[in-house]
Protein backbone atom coordinates (compact mmCIF):
# COMPACT_ATOMS: atom_id res chain seq x y z
CA UNK A 1 0.00 0.00 0.00
CA UNK A 2 2.65 2.33 -0.94
CA UNK A 3 1.59 6.15 -1.37
CA UNK A 4 3.70 8.40 -3.48
CA UNK A 5 1.42 11.06 -3.30
CA UNK A 6 3.10 15.06 -4.03
CA UNK A 7 -0.32 16.50 -1.78
CA UNK A 8 1.60 14.59 1.13
CA UNK A 9 2.97 16.33 4.21
CA UNK A 10 4.99 14.90 7.09
CA UNK A 11 4.61 15.24 10.32
CA UNK A 12 6.86 17.18 12.55
CA UNK A 13 5.97 15.49 15.81
CA UNK A 14 6.18 12.12 13.84
CA UNK A 15 8.45 12.73 10.71
CA UNK A 16 10.02 10.11 8.52
CA UNK A 17 12.65 7.29 10.21
CA UNK A 18 10.61 8.13 13.46
CA UNK A 19 9.14 4.53 13.08
CA UNK A 20 8.38 1.66 10.71
CA UNK A 21 4.84 2.35 9.34
CA UNK A 22 2.63 5.34 7.45
CA UNK A 23 -0.09 6.42 8.86
CA UNK A 24 -1.86 8.89 6.25
CA UNK A 25 -4.68 11.14 7.60
CA UNK A 26 -7.85 12.87 6.18
CA UNK A 27 -6.12 16.45 5.65
CA UNK A 28 -2.79 14.43 4.30
CA UNK A 29 -0.47 14.20 6.74
CA UNK A 30 1.84 11.33 7.00
CA UNK A 31 2.71 9.97 10.69
CA UNK A 32 5.78 7.71 11.24
CA UNK A 33 5.29 5.26 13.97
CA UNK A 34 6.02 2.50 15.26
CA UNK A 35 3.20 -0.43 15.29
CA UNK A 36 4.24 -2.48 18.53
CA UNK A 37 2.74 0.65 20.81
CA UNK A 38 -0.52 0.94 18.60
CA UNK A 39 -0.63 -2.86 18.48
CA UNK A 40 -0.68 -3.02 22.54
CA UNK A 41 -2.84 -0.85 22.93
CA UNK A 42 -5.78 -1.40 20.37
CA UNK A 43 -6.72 -4.57 18.88
CA UNK A 44 -8.25 -2.66 15.71
CA UNK A 45 -4.65 -1.15 14.67
CA UNK A 46 -3.25 -5.15 15.69
CA UNK A 47 -5.22 -6.58 13.34
CA UNK A 48 -4.63 -4.14 10.30
CA UNK A 49 -0.76 -5.05 11.17
CA UNK A 50 -1.80 -8.59 10.60
CA UNK A 51 -3.29 -8.43 7.57
CA UNK A 52 -0.78 -5.98 6.14
CA UNK A 53 2.26 -8.40 7.22
CA UNK A 54 0.41 -11.13 5.32
CA UNK A 55 0.96 -9.14 1.95
CA UNK A 56 3.70 -6.44 2.86
CA UNK A 57 6.29 -6.24 0.05
CA UNK A 58 9.61 -4.11 0.18
CA UNK A 59 7.99 -1.06 0.83
CA UNK A 60 7.24 0.80 4.62
CA UNK A 61 3.77 -0.31 5.12
CA UNK A 62 1.44 2.78 4.89
CA UNK A 63 -2.24 2.95 6.40
CA UNK A 64 -4.82 5.74 5.31
CA UNK A 65 -7.20 6.82 8.23
CA UNK A 66 -10.47 8.72 8.10
CA UNK A 67 -9.62 10.48 11.34
CA UNK A 68 -8.08 13.94 10.84
CA UNK A 69 -4.43 15.18 12.08
CA UNK A 70 -4.97 16.43 15.28
CA UNK A 71 -7.23 13.51 16.37
CA UNK A 72 -4.43 11.04 15.18
CA UNK A 73 -1.71 13.26 16.41
CA UNK A 74 -2.99 13.53 20.17
CA UNK A 75 -3.77 9.42 19.40
CA UNK A 76 0.08 8.62 19.16
CA UNK A 77 1.12 11.11 21.78
CA UNK A 78 -0.63 9.69 24.10
CA UNK A 79 0.56 6.29 22.96
CA UNK A 80 4.41 6.63 22.71
CA UNK A 81 6.20 5.36 25.46
CA UNK A 82 8.89 8.55 25.29
CA UNK A 83 6.43 11.54 25.43
CA UNK A 84 4.63 13.26 28.22
CA UNK A 85 0.98 12.87 27.43
CA UNK A 86 -0.24 15.92 25.11
CA UNK A 87 -2.31 18.56 26.89
CA UNK A 88 -6.53 18.09 26.29
CA UNK A 89 -8.67 20.87 25.25
CA UNK A 90 -12.61 20.73 24.63
CA UNK A 91 -12.70 21.06 20.45
CA UNK A 92 -10.34 18.03 20.30
CA UNK A 93 -13.08 15.31 22.43
CA UNK A 94 -15.79 14.73 20.20
CA UNK A 95 -13.17 13.26 17.96
CA UNK A 96 -11.27 11.49 20.15
CA UNK A 97 -13.85 9.74 21.61
CA UNK A 98 -15.15 8.56 18.33
CA UNK A 99 -11.74 7.51 17.85
CA UNK A 100 -11.04 5.84 21.43
CA UNK A 101 -14.50 3.77 20.45
CA UNK A 102 -13.34 2.86 17.05
CA UNK A 103 -10.28 1.66 17.41
CA UNK A 104 -10.74 0.38 21.02
CA UNK A 105 -8.19 2.53 22.98
CA UNK A 106 -9.81 2.70 26.45
CA UNK A 107 -7.17 3.90 28.24
CA UNK A 108 -7.72 7.45 26.27
CA UNK A 109 -11.29 7.43 27.74
CA UNK A 110 -9.19 6.93 31.07
CA UNK A 111 -7.04 9.83 30.17
CA UNK A 112 -9.56 11.86 29.43
CA UNK A 113 -12.00 11.37 32.79
CA UNK A 114 -8.76 12.00 34.85
CA UNK A 115 -8.67 15.58 33.08
CA UNK A 116 -12.38 16.74 33.10
CA UNK A 117 -11.98 15.49 37.07
CA UNK A 118 -9.18 18.35 38.06
CA UNK A 119 -10.25 20.94 39.85
CA UNK A 120 -9.12 23.70 37.02
CA UNK A 121 -11.14 21.57 34.09
CA UNK A 122 -14.31 22.20 36.34
CA UNK A 123 -13.77 25.11 37.76
CA UNK A 124 -12.02 27.16 35.53
CA UNK A 125 -13.50 26.44 31.82
CA UNK A 126 -14.39 29.74 30.33
CA UNK A 127 -17.08 30.39 27.57
CA UNK A 128 -14.16 31.05 25.01
CA UNK A 129 -13.11 27.49 25.45
CA UNK A 130 -16.78 25.45 25.51
CA UNK A 131 -19.06 27.60 23.29
CA UNK A 132 -22.48 26.75 22.57
CA UNK A 133 -21.86 24.42 19.61
CA UNK A 134 -19.56 22.64 21.05
CA UNK A 135 -21.20 22.14 23.85
CA UNK A 136 -24.07 20.36 22.46
CA UNK A 137 -21.71 18.22 20.92
CA UNK A 138 -20.83 17.18 24.39
CA UNK A 139 -23.88 16.68 25.62
CA UNK A 140 -24.99 14.19 23.29
CA UNK A 141 -21.73 12.66 24.06
CA UNK A 142 -22.15 12.54 27.51
CA UNK A 143 -24.36 9.16 27.44
CA UNK A 144 -23.28 7.66 24.42
CA UNK A 145 -19.58 7.57 25.75
CA UNK A 146 -21.05 6.96 29.62
CA UNK A 147 -19.17 10.25 31.23
CA UNK A 148 -21.76 11.95 32.84
CA UNK A 149 -19.19 14.80 33.67
CA UNK A 150 -18.97 15.86 29.99
CA UNK A 151 -22.82 16.26 29.72
CA UNK A 152 -22.41 18.61 33.47
CA UNK A 153 -20.05 21.02 31.69
CA UNK A 154 -22.23 21.16 28.71
CA UNK A 155 -25.58 21.55 30.50
CA UNK A 156 -23.33 24.29 32.46
CA UNK A 157 -22.93 26.09 29.30
CA UNK A 158 -26.30 25.44 27.74
CA UNK A 159 -28.62 26.61 30.39
CA UNK A 160 -27.59 30.10 29.75
CA UNK A 161 -27.02 30.17 25.93
CA UNK A 162 -29.24 32.34 23.95
CA UNK A 163 -32.32 30.49 23.48
CA UNK A 164 -31.67 31.31 19.27
CA UNK A 165 -28.16 29.09 19.65
CA UNK A 166 -30.07 25.84 21.59
CA UNK A 167 -33.52 25.89 19.76
CA UNK A 168 -31.77 23.82 16.55
CA UNK A 169 -32.91 20.15 15.21
CA UNK A 170 -29.43 18.75 16.34
CA UNK A 171 -30.24 19.65 20.53
CA UNK A 172 -33.73 19.03 19.99
CA UNK A 173 -33.67 15.42 18.90
CA UNK A 174 -30.77 14.85 22.34
CA UNK A 175 -32.16 12.58 24.82
CA UNK A 176 -31.02 15.07 27.27
CA UNK A 177 -32.98 18.14 25.41
CA UNK A 178 -36.07 17.67 28.16
CA UNK A 179 -33.80 18.08 31.14
CA UNK A 180 -32.52 21.10 29.55
CA UNK A 181 -35.41 22.76 29.06
CA UNK A 182 -36.29 21.86 32.43
CA UNK A 183 -32.62 23.45 33.92
CA UNK A 184 -33.29 26.34 32.08
CA UNK A 185 -36.96 27.13 33.31
CA UNK A 186 -35.48 27.25 36.78
CA UNK A 187 -32.81 29.48 36.15
CA UNK A 188 -35.29 31.54 34.31
CA UNK A 189 -37.66 31.40 37.24
CA UNK A 190 -34.06 32.43 39.67
CA UNK A 191 -33.70 35.47 37.72
CA UNK A 192 -36.78 36.74 37.26
CA UNK A 193 -36.94 36.53 41.52
CA UNK A 194 -33.58 37.95 41.98
CA UNK A 195 -34.52 40.97 39.76
CA UNK A 196 -37.59 42.12 41.57
CA UNK A 197 -35.82 41.72 44.75
CA UNK A 198 -33.03 43.71 43.36
CA UNK A 199 -34.59 46.81 41.31
CA UNK A 200 -37.90 46.62 43.24
CA UNK A 201 -36.57 46.06 47.15
CA UNK A 202 -34.25 49.01 46.87
CA UNK A 203 -37.33 51.60 45.62
CA UNK A 204 -36.35 55.09 47.62
CA UNK A 205 -39.07 57.71 47.40
CA UNK A 206 -39.12 60.59 45.29
CA UNK A 207 -41.57 62.07 47.21
CA UNK A 208 -44.49 62.00 50.31
CA UNK A 209 -48.02 62.08 49.91
CA UNK A 210 -50.03 62.25 52.67
CA UNK A 211 -47.80 60.82 55.10
CA UNK A 212 -46.69 57.54 52.01
CA UNK A 213 -44.27 56.66 50.39
CA UNK A 214 -44.70 57.33 46.52
CA UNK A 215 -42.93 57.89 43.21
CA UNK A 216 -42.88 60.44 41.00
CA UNK A 217 -44.74 58.87 37.42
CA UNK A 218 -42.14 60.17 35.08
CA UNK A 219 -39.57 57.45 37.44
CA UNK A 220 -42.31 54.99 37.96
CA UNK A 221 -42.52 54.65 34.37
CA UNK A 222 -38.47 53.88 33.72
CA UNK A 223 -38.63 51.73 36.58
CA UNK A 224 -41.58 49.67 34.49
CA UNK A 225 -39.82 49.73 31.18
CA UNK A 226 -36.75 48.85 32.65
CA UNK A 227 -37.92 46.11 34.18
CA UNK A 228 -40.63 44.75 31.74
CA UNK A 229 -37.27 44.45 29.08
CA UNK A 230 -34.44 43.12 31.88
CA UNK A 231 -36.95 40.27 32.34
CA UNK A 232 -38.09 39.47 28.63
CA UNK A 233 -33.96 39.70 28.04
CA UNK A 234 -33.21 36.96 30.46
CA UNK A 235 -36.57 34.90 29.94
CA UNK A 236 -34.38 34.53 26.43
CA UNK A 237 -30.86 34.27 27.46
CA UNK A 238 -30.62 33.41 31.66
CA UNK A 239 -27.13 34.47 32.71
CA UNK A 240 -25.79 37.64 34.28
CA UNK A 241 -23.72 38.12 30.90
CA UNK A 242 -27.57 39.10 29.55
CA UNK A 243 -28.28 41.62 32.71
CA UNK A 244 -25.05 43.46 32.23
CA UNK A 245 -26.44 44.08 28.63
CA UNK A 246 -29.49 45.05 29.45
CA UNK A 247 -29.34 47.24 32.53
CA UNK A 248 -30.61 49.97 30.22
CA UNK A 249 -31.85 53.24 31.75
CA UNK A 250 -31.23 51.75 35.49
CA UNK A 251 -27.54 52.64 35.19
CA UNK A 252 -29.05 56.07 35.44
CA UNK A 253 -32.54 56.03 37.37
CA UNK A 254 -31.86 57.68 41.07
CA UNK A 255 -34.91 55.94 42.58
CA UNK A 256 -32.68 52.66 43.64
CA UNK A 257 -31.37 52.97 47.49
CA UNK A 258 -27.97 51.60 47.26
CA UNK A 259 -27.87 50.18 43.86
CA UNK A 260 -24.40 49.38 43.17
CA UNK A 261 -23.79 47.90 46.50
CA UNK A 262 -27.17 45.11 46.07
CA UNK A 263 -25.73 44.70 42.20
CA UNK A 264 -22.36 43.20 43.73
CA UNK A 265 -24.26 41.10 45.87
CA UNK A 266 -26.38 39.94 42.78
CA UNK A 267 -22.98 39.78 40.73
CA UNK A 268 -21.96 37.47 43.08
CA UNK A 269 -24.74 35.10 43.22
CA UNK A 270 -24.80 34.98 39.63
CA UNK A 271 -21.62 33.84 39.48
CA UNK A 272 -21.82 31.37 42.36
CA UNK A 273 -24.99 30.17 40.50
CA UNK A 274 -23.50 29.59 36.82
CA UNK A 275 -20.29 27.86 38.21
CA UNK A 276 -22.49 25.06 39.83
CA UNK A 277 -22.56 21.77 37.83
CA UNK A 278 -25.89 20.86 37.20
CA UNK A 279 -27.72 17.66 38.01
CA UNK A 280 -28.53 14.86 35.54
CA UNK A 281 -31.54 14.48 37.36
Amino acid sequence: MAHHRTDLRYSEEFPPGYGDIQLITRDRIVFHFHPWPLAHMSPIFRDMFRIEDAHRGSSTPSFTLPESSATISMILSFIDPIKDNPTLDFPILPQLLEAERKYQISKIKDWMIRWLNTRSVMAETTDAELDTQLAIELLEAGPTFDIPLLSQLALRVLIKAPASEILVPRLAGSKMFGHLVKLRAKRIDWFRQALIGLLCGGAAPRRIHHGEFTIDDEVYRNICAAMIELTHAVCLEPSYACCERNWGDLHNVDYINGIEIKKKSFQGLCKSLEAELPGLS
